[in-house]
């Protein structure tokens, strides 16, 4: 075996040694995911949310199985059926492979976790083409991939978790500078072009950090006094290089988003809305942007500090959001990115300018990259507009919603201010440790920064899992019952889907009313028979084809409106429903942990009203 075999296998041990290390930080991070993967779902007290792909898995694979179209949906909003937001090929491809070989709950798990290891795997070696230090490559990895906005995400939005794309499609832009560019790099800087489109946001992300960065490019040719067609770099055809390879990576991201892109253009001039997947009101920008202090203070989340953000949740100073609001950066990534800052810019004050060399000086390019990057994601995370005394001074998001009025929360490229963040805080960490000779001194000096990273951006307790082992008996009831029957859940979820009520069905597997969208035909219905104590409703109830109706007592105790709790008092006098049996409350299988199974007292009703069409115009 020749010297250069030797080195490969040798470098392939380093990095399968930091696959290993990112594993168990995973399983510490997550504790006890990991381990019941088939029962518990990352999650946390104040979202349903991560229950609708969980579902929408559910039903991929019990169309595949009893052969039925996967959309429209037809077993949601009975008996007018929805149409679901098809938003990109890649996405759908990815949740319908996993499904087919595993089950609803772990393909979302597999997702989550994935997502977590890859952020950090590429954020690592992103870091390590640049600066060839596996300790601070590491350092970077572990902010990213385990900062408190990931974790936030993978309790309520899993879409929002694919971000390991985003170091990836910097980690070949940046390995496509090297001497050597050969059809491999060129064909796999392309394809992580592609890989953006899984999810829309995410390809948002890209875009603009592959934008900023050649606004850099060309920016810092012209400050270094190098031509831009003379200068080494865009002589090998690098600049071209980028240029026509995104291009070509974005026409496929556009393929990919192809039905979506049709839809956004056909329903361009439709009414604004938080459930119009196509134009979000602009009033949004506001409440979703990021505030003041949301990069400063510790996740709400962390068992210690995390009190004291709460007090601060509300605010204008944090925002109103626990999810989209929780963007901190972590103190020790920003001290540690301080410190690559004033090196960078001491440095370039002991240099003349002319002497950077353009591309050649990697530490003086690289650093200068991320600091802008970081300045220009903060921009767009920013609110349209700044009122300073009266004068509105615009942001990014003011211009690009007239673009793109899909996007709402601007506050989401705070993960790119991390990203940027994390890689300053590697360089930062790289000059600490060029300090030490001793290669046991600069392990621990590392293991210590990673350590209080990893305590900055703990999360638990109270652990972050629900367990989804058991529902409620009613459902195991209504599961015996005869297959073609229908069911309606009450409270009717009529102002939007009720996303435990399409989880309860992957149980029970029968067609159910609930899950309407806003603004169609099906929801108008339901608007029409919210009171269940109304005897219309049970009429209009039959004509859809009910055979029970499932009421939860609870949920109507929990409604600061007294016109829903008297509304529940009164359901028994509806001669139009036949009281069947009451199902007692539960309580969690476990203290510890979240759970679907608890619930209040749940009563079952039969509807035996006369049937009659509601009086709704389609």
């Amino acid at each position: 075996m020749n010297n250069k075999s030797l080195i490969h296998n040798s470098m392939m041990r380093k990095h399968l040694f930091v696959v290993g290390l990112f594993v168990i930080v995973i399983i510490v991070m997550t504790f006890p995911l990991v381990f019941k993967l088939n029962t518990y779902l990352p999650g946390f007290f104040s979202t349903d949310e991560s229950y609708e792909p969980v579902w929408y898995s559910w039903w991929m694979k019990f169309c595949l199985t009893n052969h039925l179209p996967i959309n429209p949906v037809s077993c949601l909003a009975y008996p007018f059926g929805n149409s679901y937001n098809f938003f990109g090929y890649l996405f759908f491809l990815i949740n319908l492979l996993l499904v087919l070989l595993t089950k609803p709950i772990i393909t979302y798990n597999f997702q989550v976790l994935g997502n977590l290891f890859l952020t950090a795997f590429f954020a690592y070696l992103l870091l390590y083409v640049i600066t060839k230090n596996r300790f601070s490559a590491f350092f970077s990895g572990l902010i990213l991939g385990f900062c408190p906005y990931i974790f936030v995400r993978s309790w309520q939005h899993l879409g929002e978790t694919y971000l390991w794309m985003m170091p990836m499609v910097l980690w070949l832009l940046f390995a496509l500078k090297e001497e050597k560019t050969t059809l491999r790099k060129k064909i796999l800087f392309i394809i992580s072009i592609f890989l953006t489109g899984i999810v829309l946001g995410t390809a948002y992300y890209s875009v603009i950090i592959v934008a900023t960065f050649l606004l850099y490019f060309i920016i810092y040719s012209y400050i270094t006094k190098s031509s831009l067609y003379n200068s080494k770099a865009i002589n090998s055809g690098y600049f071209k290089n980028v240029i026509l390879l995104s291009g070509i990576g974005y026409l496929f991201t556009a393929i990919n988003f192809f039905s979506y892109i049709m839809n956004a253009i056909l329903f361009t001039h439709t009414t604004a809305s938080p459930l119009n997947p196509y134009r979000r009101p602009f009033e949004d920008l506001f409440a979703q942007s990021a505030k003041p202090l949301s990069y400063f203070l510790p996740a709400a989340v962390h068992p210690i500090f995390g009190k004291f953000t709460e007090s601060f949740i509300g605010t204008e100073l944090y925002g109103d959001s626990l999810t989209e609001h929780t963007l901190y950066l972590g103190w020790i990534p920003l001290i540690l990115a301080f410190v690559a800052f004033r090196r960078w810019r001491r440095k370039r004050k002991q240099l003349p300018v002319t002497s950077y060399q353009s591309l050649e000086n990697n530490e003086d390019f690289y650093i200068g990259f991320f600091v802008f990057l970081a300045v220009a994601a903060w921009l767009f995370s920013q609110p349209p507009w700044w009122d300073i005394f009266g004068f509105k001074l615009y942001m990014p998001s003011f211009f690009m919603y007239k673009i793109l009025p899909m996007f709402r929360a601007y506050c989401r490229f705070g993960i790119v201010v991390e990203l940027a963040v994390a890689v300053l805080a590697g360089f930062g960490l790289k000059f600490i440790l060029e300090r030490f000779k001793s290669q046991k001194t600069r392990l621990a000096v590392t293991a210590l920064f990673c350590g209080l990273v990893l305590f900055e951006f703990w999360n638990w307790p109270p652990y972050k899992v629900i367990d989804l082992s058991k529902v409620p008996a009613v459902y195991y009831w209504i599961k015996e019952q005869p297959k073609d029957i229908v069911i309606a859940d009450y409270p009717l979820d009529a102002d939007s889907p009720n996303e435990l009520y399409k989880f309860f069905q992957t149980v029970h597997e029968k067609k159910i009313i609930n899950g309407t969208i806003p603004g169609t035909h099906a929801n108008k219905v339901a608007q029409e028979i919210r009171r269940l104590s109304d005897s219309k409703t049970a009429s209009i109830l039959k004509w859809m084809g009910v055979k029970y109706v499932v009421v939860h007592k609870d949920d109507y105790l929990k409604t600061d409106l007294i016109e829903d709790k008297e509304d529940m008092e009164r359901i028994p006098q509806n001669q139009g429903l036949k009281f069947v049996k009451t199902f007692p409350p539960q309580e969690c299988p476990d203290h510890k942990f979240m759970c679907v199974q608890k619930t209040g007292p749940i009563d079952v009703y039969e509807v035996e009203a006369e049937a009659m069409e509601p009086w709704v115009i389609k």
